[in-house]
């Protein structure tokens, strides 16, 4: 028996994982950030933004990705014109303001992540039982990217580490084509690692302006682990 890890699928015709979005312009990494994962979270909780304990559910919890389907980058062009809010919580221009902002916001298209969650057994249960039943609706970086399947793939206790389970855990992706898919010959993954050569500025802090601490993380592949058999839960 190993340790409790929280698994998480995420797929959606549209996601994004702004990193360094601010302003008119809305970026998106390449693999689900933690501050976004952590606020997904809180909606299945019920956490409003600004509530302390997203930081301090950020701050026990560490974090695996591994990239199923890597997707296609996009970048839809939206206008903002009148009174909008800014990242300070002031308002910017007025509502009779002719003036229209050309807003670019980046996606990506058809990817697919399996999310691998470690920390206290109380909160890992918390957080599958809330996905069960969602306070409020969840979604895949904005609320204009609702997942199109349960986000919850298991609570497990399987895997030993974080690794383990990126290395291991059965490969799945709804949206691949039958009946004899080009399965990739390795998957890449992000998992948080304290000597981890690579930044992602994406911790939760509890401020004003919404500014993000910065963890480590180490990039890195692992070799195509199987997909899980036609009828079979992968968590069994």
């Amino acid at each position: 028996m190993g340790r409790p890890l929280l698994l998480l699928r995420l797929e959606a015709p549209l996601q994004s994982w702004g990193l360094r979005s601010r302003w008119d312009v809305r970026d998106s990494g390449d693999e689900p950030s933690k501050s976004a994962v952590i606020g997904m979270l809180g909606c299945a909780l019920g956490y409003p933004t600004g509530d302390a304990r997203l930081e301090d559910m950020e701050q026990v919890l560490t974090m695996g990705v591994r990239e199923e389907h890597p997707g296609v980058r996009m970048t839809d062009f939206q206008t903002v014109t009148g009174a909008h809010p800014t990242a300070e919580g002031r308002l910017r221009g007025s509502d009779d303001d002719p003036d229209t902002i050309v807003s670019p916001r980046a996606y990506l298209q058809d990817a697919a992540f399996m999310v691998v969650l470690a920390g206290p057994a109380t909160v890992l249960e918390e957080c599958r039982d809330a996905l069960l039943a969602p306070r409020w609706p969840v979604y895949l970086g904005r609320k204009s990217c609702p997942p199109v399947r349960p986000v919850l793939e298991c609570l497990t206790d399987k895997y030993e580490t974080v690794r383990e389970a990126l290395e291991r855990h059965p490969w799945e992706w709804s949206g691949c084509p039958d009946p004899q898919p080009p399965y990739p010959a390795n998957l890449r993954t992000v998992e948080e690692d304290e000597a981890g050569v690579a930044i992602r500025a994406d911790r939760i802090r509890t401020n004003p302006a919404r500014m993000y601490g910065a963890r480590s993380v180490r990039p890195d592949w692992v070799d195509f682990p199987g997909a899980a058999p036609e009828g079979v839960s992968p968590c069994s």
